[in-house]
């Protein structure tokens, strides 16, 4: 009986730990960094502007870790993700990311423009809009948080207007969507932070 009530008290830590740590500011600021990054790479052409959205892209969660073991688990206390848990995840993001690019084919198929490269362009914006819009929405189901439902419906309908709007001349509007989805994240996420840390202490003696 101990023995449940401690198993049980145990994952309601870590639930709470892992609720908590989304309210920290960090994955918006990690985003941001990300679609930041991949928005002047594809703006400016792939050089050294690739290389460093690829460098943030395999080191900044490092960064973001070495943030929160530093700053933010004190103040909440540690979870880590189940294996399970992150090999559902992986699975739906890729279920995701393909379904975006479904969508682009047929968008550009039911336009007519099957054919066209320009076409193929111009729908772009719509993987990278629903792609994002896919991993926020993950981040709002486990989060409870409006905000990460805000950022996925902006990201959809930004990606759309993208699609919309563009010519099909160049990917630009591929980098002119990531970077109007990265902004509002940095002054979200910067903002979040900060409040974060003044409303969650670190408790006496740690």
């Amino acid at each position: 009986m101990s023995d449940k009530f401690d198993d049980g008290a145990l994952d309601e830590m870590g639930l709470r730990a892992r609720a908590a740590g989304y309210r920290d500011g960090l994955l918006e600021l990690f985003a941001a960094g990300v679609l930041g990054s991949l928005a002047v790479s594809w703006l400016v052409g792939p050089g050294s502007a690739g290389i460093l959205a690829a460098m943030w892209v395999l080191y900044g969660w490092k960064l973001v870790d070495r943030i929160r073991e530093r700053i933010i688990y004190p103040r909440i206390g540690y979870y880590k993700e189940r294996a399970d848990d992150s090999k559902d995840s992986t699975r739906g993001m890729l279920a995701f990311i393909a379904g975006s690019f479904a969508l682009m084919a047929l968008v550009v198929i039911v336009t007519g423009g099957a054919t066209d490269a320009a076409e193929w362009r111009r729908a772009a914006p719509l993987v990278s809009g629903v792609t994002i819009a896919a991993g926020f929405r993950y981040a709002a189901v486990r989060s409870k948080m409006a905000r990460h439902n805000a950022i996925a419906a902006w990201s959809a309908v930004s990606g759309g207007l993208a699609w919309w709007v563009g010519t099909g001349e160049s990917y630009s509007y591929v980098g002119w969507h990531l970077l109007g989805v990265a902004i509002p994240l940095a002054i979200v996420g910067a903002w979040t932070l900060t409040n974060f840390l003044q409303h969650h202490p670190v408790a006496d003696g740690e």
